[in-house]
Order: structure tokens, then sequence, then C-alpha cells
């Protein structure tokens, strides 16, 4: 397996038991082709239980305790250890939904050694700066490079992951003909790759969201990230915040999604068609996207869009985006609709006066107790007055079930398993030991 995995990945459907049926004998079929087939015994196969062990605590706990509902956006985790002790180990578990964050720095340290998860502090050379001036994405402090001798770069652990995100927020100001920034990264120090380059026509002192997937590079044990001022002078800028290396679990198996970097309304995977428009709708760059270069706008009193699915075939479902309302007055709104014929449909978030502050937020309903149709229908409608009201949606996605990550910790024994609940079945759809 790619990454140096210990183990093997595998699928398989549970129907959960007592949980003293769960220690007693867990997982013995992936020991005894894993650990003992490899003839390693004594403290790391009683390791290996209690680490199993914590992962079968996990999956107990989010499917009849409040974990889940403890676990309310993507991104969001639980750590906690296990009351109990198996084979004398009590294991440390972590539980993440959607995606589980690695290394990070926003930046609010106010120097090079601030974040969490990383091999080491940032190594800078030249007109670099943690800095509170140039107005940060968010918090005090932000990343700024200058001219054309600006370097920083950070090193992180991946050599265990399956796949990983680079996700920050990054703008650039007043670039001039050829100038120009870059973001790169490497999985030896050496050997440098461009995953992304400012240039001047990007050069409008807007924050934006990136997310660069990395799953195409070897994930190595000292993976490096980089940023590089090519500039003409220190009145030319490129600003970094919020840097996360992230491991997206909630993408194995999405039902359908969009997010509109198309630029048209017939991108994304898994619909039935194309979104179906009419009114003051679009697919825009303009008022800042959530992620990437694209949102979809609705404005006045027109902007309509839908989009069919097939959802016959599932247990459950959940329809996931991010939103935001602009310029709301009193008695205007806009609506997330569904319908299971689209002929009747049913109103499943309103936004009004008083959310109308610009913000993308998330948003995440559940779809479980509507007739799963072949052909259900997402729809998003604008009730305002007029065109400078906004109502803005990206990163759409519609789920099978939630996707949780687990991580088992039992002294030198980590499991990692992707489990997805869904009408009480788990399945575990990935499943690692180092």
């Amino acid at each position: 397996m790619k990454n140096g995995e210990k183990g093997q990945a595998l699928v398989i459907v549970m129907a959960l038991v007592a949980f003293g049926g769960l220690v007693i004998t867990p997982f013995l079929g992936h020991a005894g082709t894993g650990l003992i087939g490899s003839r390693i015994y004594g403290e790391v196969i009683s390791q290996q239980y209690s680490g199993d062990a914590g992962v079968e605590y996990a999956i107990w706990d989010l499917s009849y305790d409040d974990l889940a509902d403890q676990l309310t956006f993507p991104g969001d985790y639980v750590s906690y250890q296990l009351g109990e002790a198996i084979n004398g180990i009590a294991p440390n578990i972590t539980v993440s939904k959607g995606w589980e964050t690695i290394a990070s720095d926003n930046f609010e340290s106010g120097g090079w050694a601030g974040g969490t998860g990383w091999l080491g502090n940032w190594y800078q050379t030249g007109d670099s700066s943690v800095i509170i001036s140039g107005i940060p994405y968010q918090g005090s402090y932000h990343l700024q490079l200058r001219s054309n001798t600006g370097y920083v770069k950070r090193s992180v652990d991946l050599s265990y992951l399956p796949s990983a995100n680079l996700r920050f927020w990054a703008k650039a100001v007043s670039f001039e003909g050829q100038e120009q920034a870059q973001c790169l990264i490497s999985s030896n120090g050496v050997d440098w790759t461009v995953v992304r380059t400012w240039v001047n026509v990007d050069a409008d002192n807007t924050y934006r969201s990136y997310d660069i997937d990395l799953s195409s590079y070897t994930l190595s044990s000292e993976f490096w990230i980089a940023f590089k001022a090519n500039m003409g002078d220190v009145n030319d800028y490129l600003y970094v915040d919020d840097i996360k290396l992230v491991w997206k679990f909630d993408d194995v198996a999405p039902v359908a999604s969009d997010n509109y970097e198309s630029g048209n309304w017939a991108g994304g995977t898994g619909w039935l068609g194309d979104w179906y428009q009419t009114g003051d709708a679009s697919i825009t760059t303009s008022d800042s996207p959530y992620e990437g270069s694209y949102h979809l706008r609705l404005r006045g009193d027109t902007g309509y869009v839908r989009r069919a699915v097939d959802l016959s075939s599932m247990p459950d479902a959940a329809l996931q985006f991010w939103a935001k309302a602009d310029s709301f007055e009193s008695g205007e709104e806009a609506r997330c609709l569904i319908s299971e014929n689209g002929t009747t449909w049913t109103i499943v978030h309103t936004w009004i006066d008083g959310e109308d502050d610009n913000i993308y937020r998330f948003y995440e309903i559940d779809l479980s107790s509507y007739t799963l149709s072949s052909t259900f229908y997402i729809a998003f409608q604008a009730l305002m007055s007029n065109s400078t009201d906004r109502f803005y949606v990206d990163d759409l996605k519609v789920r099978g079930a939630p996707v949780y990550g687990i991580r088992s910790i039992a002294d030198s024994i980590i499991i990692r398993a992707v489990v997805e609940i869904a009408a009480g079945t788990v399945s575990i759809l990935w499943w690692q030991v180092t």
C-alpha cells in the first residue's frame, strides 16, 4: 500500500453488538492477517487489541450515544481517553467529522513557532514577516512576503495518510508586469513543484481560499510547503492566513457535488442533469467565493436554480453546503427547498434580514425523513427586492450518510479508521494500523 501503511484497507459492513463482545474479540481476522501473520506478538498484540477496542467504542459512541451530536460541522472533533483500561492500556481516541486537521497555523502566535502538528518552526528568509497590518483574513496576524526575497517553508509528516489537502487563504497586492508569487510543495525538501501562482491580474487585495489536492504527490514523512515572493519592491505584497493540512475523508463517497469551479451550469458530479436556472442567477467570480474562484449567486426576486439527483438506493442522505446573504432589508429572504417529485416543495432553510452579514457559514440538512426518490430535487430561491440584495452558495454536496475519522492510540500502536453510519449500519471505508 502507498505511504508506508501497515495492516490493510478494507470495507466491512458491521452490525454493532454489545460493547463487551466487541472488546473480547476485536477484529480477530484483521489481527490474524496483519501483526500475527508478521510474527509480532506479546506487547504489540496487546496494544493492537486495545487500539481496536478504542475504535469500536468510538463507533458505539457515534451510533448509540451523543458523540455524533457533538460533531456539527466538517472539521469538528472530540478527543477523550477510554475510561476503562483494555489489556492494561486506556486508548486515547479522537473522532473527527468530514476531515481531520493534521497541521495548522493561523499566525496568531505573532511569530514563526505557532500552530500545531508541524515537524518544526517556519524557516524564513528575506522580506518575510508575521504582521498585523494589511487586514488579516481572520484574527490579528497574517504572513506577509514582499519584494523578490520573501520566502518561508515548513514541514509536516504526511507519510501515514492515503491523501491530503493543503488549505489556506491568500491575497496579492500591487503586482505589475511579470511580477508573481508562488506556493510550492516538496516531498524531500530538494525537488519543488509550484502548485499555485499569483500574477498581476490576481492582485486585487482580496482574500480568497485555496484547496490544493496533494494526493498525486508522495506524502512523505517530511513533506514541505513553501511560499515565495517574486515581485519588484517592498510595495508588492503576498499575504497568507489560516493554513491547514487536512485529511479529507468526507470525499470518500459523496453522492453528488458541485463546487462551481466549472464556471457553468453543468459542473460537478453525480447529478441527473445540469442546473436549471432562471431569473437573476449566475455562477460568478465576484464577491469572494467560499473556496476556489466561483460560486452561485442569486439576486433580486427572480433568481432561482434547481437540480436533481437519484437517492432511491440511499438509506439516509444529507445536503451540505456553504451559504451567505448580503444586504437584505426587512421582509426579504432566500430559501433552500427540496422536492421528492419536482411538484411538491418543502422549505428546509430560510435566510432573512439579520443573517445578511456577507459571511459564509456551513449548513447541513438531514434528508432522511423525506422520501429519497429516484428524482430528488434541490433548489435555491431569491425573494429579495433588487439586484443589490444577494445570496450565495458554494461547495455543495449530497451525502449518503455522515463520514467520520477515528484515531485510537494505544501506546506505540495507532489505529485509524474511516466509517460511514447509515440507518444503524456501520461501513468501515478505510482501516490502517501503524
